[in-house]
C-alpha cells in the first residue's frame, strides 16, 4: 500500500492510502513519522500510523479547546470522544496533564471563583456545578473552601436581594421570587430566612431606608 501527503491548507496535511484519502494531520506530524510520499506500507504499519495519527489528532484537538479556556479532564475527555477513539481521547487527556496544558485543581479554582463572583452562588451551587464538570469532591471542596473562608452568607444573600428584588420588603411575589432564585443559587433555607429578616418593614424603618 502507497502513503502519499497532500500539502492542506492551514498547516494540514491530508493522507492518502493508494489514492484514497485516509485521514488529515498536521504538517510537524507528517515531518516527523518517519514516512514520505511514496512509501509502501503493509498492514502492520498502517494500524500503527493511523493509531499514532489518531492520537495526535486527539491531542491538538484537546489543546485548541484548552487555548479557548479551561476545561477538567473528564469534561476535555467527554468533547474529544465526539469524535475520536476513547484510547485516542484518553492519551490525549493524559499528555496534556502532562506538560501542565490540563490541570483540575487549577480548572476547580478558576471556576469556582467564576461561579463565585459572576453568579453569586453559594457553596452548595458552587459543588454541584464542579462535580458536573467531573472534578473530584475533595477538589471541589478544597477550591469552594478557599472563597467562603472569611465570608459572612447572609451579608452576601443581603446584598444580592438588594440589586436584584429592591422592593421585596413590601412585595410578597417578589420575596418569593428571592426564596426560590437563591435556593437553587445553593443557599440553605435557614440563611435565606436570616437574610430575609434584613428586608422587614422594621429594618427598613431602623436603618432609614423608607
Amino acid at each position: 500500500m502507497k502513503i502519499t501527503a497532500k500539502e492542506g491548507r492551514y498547516n494540514k496535511v491530508h493522507i492518502h492510502i493508494d489514492d484514497e484519502y485516509l485521514l488529515t494531520v498536521d504538517a510537524a506530524y507528517w515531518l516527523s513519522c518517519g514516512y514520505v510520499s511514496g512509501d509502501e506500507l503493509n498492514e502492520r504499519e498502517l494500524a500503527a500510523f493511523k493509531d499514532a495519527a489518531g492520537s495526535r489528532r486527539a491531542f491538538n484537538a484537546g489543546a485548541q479547546l484548552l487555548s479557548r479556556r479551561e476545561h477538567s479532564s473528564k469534561e476535555l475527555y467527554n468533547k474529544l470522544l465526539k469524535n475520536y477513539e476513547p484510547e485516542f481521547a484518553a492519551e490525549a487527556v493524559a499528555r496534556l496533564v502532562e506538560i501542565g496544558m490540563l490541570n483540575d485543581e487549577r480548572f476547580a479554582r478558576m471556576y469556582a471563583s467564576e461561579l463565585y463572583e459572576k453568579k453569586g452562588y453559594g457553596k452548595k451551587r458552587i459543588l454541584y456545578e464542579l462535580s458536573q464538570k467531573g472534578v473530584e469532591r475533595t477538589l471541589a471542596e478544597e477550591a469552594t473552601e478557599e472563597l467562603f473562608q472569611d465570608e459572612d452568607n447572609i451579608e452576601r444573600i443581603v446584598d444580592i436581594i438588594r440589586k436584584k428584588y429592591y422592593n421585596v420588603q413590601c412585595d410578597e411575589k417578589q420575596r418569593r421570587r428571592a426564596t426560590a432564585y437563591l435556593m437553587r443559587a445553593g443557599y440553605s433555607p435557614s440563611e435565606i430566612r436570616r437574610a430575609m429578616e434584613c428586608f422587614s418593614v422594621d429594618s427598613y424603618e431602623e436603618e432609614g431606608w423608607y
